[in-house]
């Protein structure tokens, strides 16, 4: 493979990881807000009104959820901008999404599934072609 083809395939990657970042980012803002504006919404879903767990409190879950989605967005634009350190924080920020997603697989099952099928997605884009550009060095 020569290094072009291995720029543009680095290229490629780091976009395909920086889009999802930002999609799972606004996926989790929304989340987050919907928590904190309508926490019967949740506790309706949930069992009936059951416990969510991890915490009982629904406004605590949405807080998390939409700083963790804030971080995402953030670290998907710093990608794109060509952040050494978005790498970095998108794979710890994604990581403690899936944690969060997985906690709750229980309760929303296909939500969760998806969210932690795109988290995988972008682990995968950045750890095994999100290298630096060789163009850029």
């Amino acid at each position: 493979m020569t290094s072009a083809t291995r720029a543009t395939e680095t290229s490629g990657w780091n976009a395909f990881a920086g889009v999802l970042l930002i999609i799972a980012g606004a996926f989790n803002v929304i989340d987050g807000l919907v928590a904190l504006a309508n926490a019967n919404y949740f506790n309706n879903v949930v069992n009936g009104g059951g416990d969510l767990p991890i915490t009982d409190n629904v406004q605590t879950w949405g807080w998390v959820v939409l700083i963790v989605g804030i971080i995402l967005v953030t670290a998907g634009f710093a990608l794109f901008s060509g952040a050494t350190w978005a790498r970095a924080v998108a794979v710890v920020a994604v990581g403690v999404n899936m944690l969060v997603q997985f906690s709750y697989l229980a309760h929303f099952p296909f939500w969760s599934l998806t969210m932690i099928a795109l988290d995988i997605m972008i682990i995968y884009g950045l750890v095994v072609y999100g290298g630096r550009d060789e163009r850029a060095v």
